[in-house]
């Protein structure tokens, strides 16, 4: 059957300008693997999302992938988003056969073709990230927001803001504990958002988006507020999988020489004597914990169970009820995954990339003063509940996430109660027949003061609890 060309040619010139002009072509990938190269004629994307229908045009378009359930959309502007698309067939033009209709359900991915930003793209709009992982640029209409906290309510101007972190508790009639950063030295503040919604614009549309579905609100000012680190970014590397895909984000440390242990002799034994510690070999290290969503991959490459994540979610928050003999199992199939040697930090290794160059308690002094951590007296708002998504709070010196709080992170080591058992090159002491193994950091379900640097705790290797995870450390190649 043929279909006339006269409707798709109407449709076409119904594009924008820029949008006629001659350009690389859309690559539609089907579910029966053939691949066709032309232009999709459709002016709209309508997304059905969980904040409601969103139009998306088409010269904003990156790529969309069918993922069965639900259609993932990612614009030039870098806006990723999930939902149900509501045309149920697009049609393609191409050189030989321009009117092809093609069913939705048949599409497996489409990359569209280069094309100009529209003049009316602002790359420094608000950001919101979703709890799915989703993130869409807007301007948000929502001005002030008002929150209740221990010196009763206070209106916050979005100006003022540099971050605003959403947690909705399981009582939905209770108002979602916050967390404020501010621009500027201001301290942050934890307290609770009496607004029921945020509102804002977004591709001419007018959009009312529920606190229940926002992980996290990132206003415009902040692109103009960000320190030299957050501008120029650590040393960082970042490996690919065999398919291409990107593997761990990794902060890149020289090593160097510094004094291990309690410095403030408030500390327990086996914290005790202080030693130098020589790293004369550079390492890369895991800018944040091991996610859920990492480990699930890891899970189903190699069919090995999930791990149970106790109702918080999966995705970015960091993968809990893992014992050390599966975090070792998921450094080696990194290895294998990327060619290169990936593995668990030393004791060693992870105090030096805790500390971030300090000498005090805490990478940011010696007490616990501000919001800085999850812990059960670090006025966050997953405090003594649940751990928080990867990469909420500030990260140390050295560009790294985390590294107190949150979860206690397993490390190469076998016990010892003594730092003059350990090897003074920064390597990990092993013992035969090592009954219990090193756990570093502290947890949102301990006080702060368990999460000091030079603290240290053991637990047994094949224990799992939701309050452990880990990060990873790859060697360098080096001369």
């Amino acid at each position: 059957m043929r279909y006339p060309l006269f409707p798709w040619l109407l449709l076409l010139l119904s594009l924008p300008a820029q949008a006629r002009e001659l350009k690389p072509a859309d690559i539609i990938t089907l579910s029966n693997g053939d691949i066709h190269h032309g232009t999709v004629i459709q002016e709209y994307f309508e997304l059905h999302t969980d904040f409601g229908l969103l139009r998306i045009p088409y010269a904003r378009m990156a790529h969309l992938q069918n993922h069965g359930e639900d259609i993932q959309i990612i614009t030039r502007n870098g806006d990723r988003l999930s939902g149900t698309l509501q045309q149920a067939q697009l049609s393609i033009m191409r050189l030989h056969d321009p009117g092809l209709p093609v069913p939705v359900s048949d599409i497996q991915s489409i990359e569209f073709g280069a094309w100009p930003l529209p003049r009316d793209s602002q790359p420094g709009a608000d950001l919101i990230t979703f709890n799915n992982g989703d993130r869409l640029r807007l301007r948000i209409t929502t001005d002030p927001f008002m929150v209740r906290h221990h010196n009763g309510l206070q209106l916050l101007a979005l100006a003022r803001m540099d971050s605003l972190d959403i947690e909705v508790g399981d009582d939905s009639d209770s108002p979602p504990a916050i967390m404020v950063r501010f621009n500027g030295e201001t301290a942050p503040l934890s307290g609770r958002l009496m607004n029921s919604r945020i509102e804002g614009r977004a591709y001419k549309q007018s959009l009312t988006i529920p606190l229940s579905i926002i992980e996290r609100v990132r206003p415009k000012q902040y692109h103009r507020t960000q320190t030299w680190l957050e501008r120029q970014g650590p040393p960082y590397l970042r490996d690919h999988f065999r398919d291409g895909t990107p593997g761990p984000e990794l902060i890149i440390l020289r090593g160097g020489h510094y004094e291990r242990g309690d410095r403030q002799g408030d500390g327990d034994g086996d914290e005790q004597p202080t030693s130098l510690i020589r790293l004369e070999k550079p390492f890369a290290i895991a800018s944040h914990e091991v996610s859920f969503a990492e480990f699930d991959r890891f899970c189903e490459s190699t069919r090995h169970s999930k791990p149970d994540d106790g109702g918080w979610g999966r995705g970015r928050r960091p993968v809990i009820n893992v014992n050390w003999e599966e975090a070792m199992a998921y450094t080696r199939w990194l290895s294998e995954q990327t060619g290169e040697h990936y593995r668990l930090p030393t004791d060693a290794e992870w105090e030096y990339a805790a500390r971030g160059g300090s000498a005090s308690r805490y990478w940011w002094g010696n007490e616990n003063d501000r919001i800085h951590a999850n812990c059960t007296d670090c006025g966050s708002p997953w405090d003594g509940e649940k751990t928080a998504p990867v990469g909420r709070f500030t990260a140390n010196p050295f560009g790294l996430h985390d590294m107190l709080g949150n979860v206690w992170e397993w490390v190469a080591d076998c016990y010892h109660d003594r730092f003059a058992d350990a090897p003074s090159d920064g390597s990990a002491l092993e013992k035969p027949g090592c009954g219990k193994r090193v756990i570093r950091g502290g947890a949102w379900s301990f006080p702060s003061k368990e999460m000091r640097v030079a603290n240290r705790w053991r637990d047994f290797p094949s224990r799992r609890s939701d309050d452990t995870g880990f990060r990873v450390v790859r060697e360098l190649h080096y001369d």
